[in-house]
């Protein structure tokens, strides 16, 4: 019995849980169809498998798990497990939170950005007419188990994917860190050291303590969202989907150079961190009505306040700014400046 199941069985033991479901990835269940040897025998688990992309966060999947919840008789007490990455983290969140006004959780993670960022701090949601998490709770899991096992059978683009919110984390709280990996030639598994996992989800964690519905601090997390999360809708809507790693990539670069625009980091910084975010990941190019539909997206963001666009900035590596009021002109910029020198 691996790590995570003598943790969930003992967890199972001691709130005397008698009913759990596993929602799992169909990817990952296929992967590792013995990875939950319940040996309990007056408990009774449910498996619930999703073929997982962004289109399946919709309430209409919501509703086919509530009424499943329902008719299995779960109550309170009883046990949902997110086993799978940021798609089921999001969903099944969203799922456990509503569900008799909120049911146990415990999110395993199963790839490097839900290991990062997905899984941790409460954060869960689904996406409604192609904006991303525009309807969601914060409702935190009661454990996050992480299991590196995972990470070795993650694709590149898995890897990709998740590596933009290490940038993130590292370009907001850790300039030490962001000095380790830009000098990194390529990205991949190997190099991926489990110290970073750490740093990152327990810094995330300590945010989420101290500013849980995201009022104030807990907003720097938002870094190269605002504008990646319009990318991924815009993609979305024209059936030319993107990863959110991707998406996040791009945005950090554009919200960097709205950070000089605003006279807040130098130009040797901008291209400091683009170069290095261009040099690894293969960024998509937009013709300028296609900017245009990007930056009016970025209007519907969740973080804006009396139809101001606002967004996080860096003064400089570990230094965010939140709550900064953004022009559109200045988003259209970015995405133009960005693009020409892809």
């Amino acid at each position: 019995m691996n790590d995570v199941n003598r943790f969930l069985t003992q967890y199972i033991q001691k709130n005397d849980i008698q009913k759990v479901l596993i929602l799992s990835d169909q990817k990952v269940l296929n992967l590792f169809s013995n990875y939950f040897p319940f040996t309990l025998n007056n408990i009774d688990v449910h498996h619930i498998t999703l073929t997982c992309d962004e289109k399946i966060k919709n309430i209409q999947a919501v509703s086919d798990i509530w009424n499943f919840l329902l008719s299995e008789q779960f109550d309170r007490n009883s046990l949902l497990i997110n086993w799978g990455g940021g798609t089921i983290c999001d969903l099944g969140g969203f799922v456990a939170a509503t569900f008799k006004r909120g049911i146990r959780l415990i999110n395993i993670p199963t790839t490097l950005l839900a290991m990062i960022d997905a899984a941790h701090g409460g954060k869960n949601g689904i996406n409604l007419q192609d904006y991303k998490n525009i309807i969601g709770t914060f409702y935190l899991p009661d454990e996050v188990l992480i299991d590196s096992i995972f990470l070795n059978t993650l694709s590149q683009e898995e890897i990709f994917n998740g590596f933009a919110e290490l940038i993130k984390f590292a370009l907001i709280a850790d300039p030490e860190l962001w000095e380790e990996l830009k000098k990194l030639e390529h990205i991949s598994t190997k190099q991926i050291q489990q110290i970073w996992l750490e740093k990152a989800a327990n810094f995330k964690e300590q945010l989420t303590k101290r500013d849980l519905f995201d009022k104030n601090e807990r907003q720097m997390l938002n870094f190269g969202h605002t504008i990646g999360h319009a990318i991924e809708s815009f993609m979305q809507m024209n059936n030319r989907p993107i990863s959110h790693g991707y998406a996040v990539a791009l945005g950090i670069c554009c919200e960097t150079y709205i950070s000089y625009l605003h006279q807040f980091i130098s130009h040797h910084r901008v291209n400091e961190v683009c170069d290095f975010i261009k040099k690894q990941y293969k960024l998509p190019i937009f013709r300028e009505n296609e900017v245009s539909q990007i930056a009016k997206i970025c209007i519907q963001d969740k973080k804006n306040q009396n139809n101001d666009i606002k967004m996080v900035l860096l003064k400089d590596i570990g230094q965010p700014i939140v709550k900064q009021t953004v022009a559109i002109e200045e988003i259209e910029s970015s995405l133009k400046q960005i693009s020409a020198h892809i």
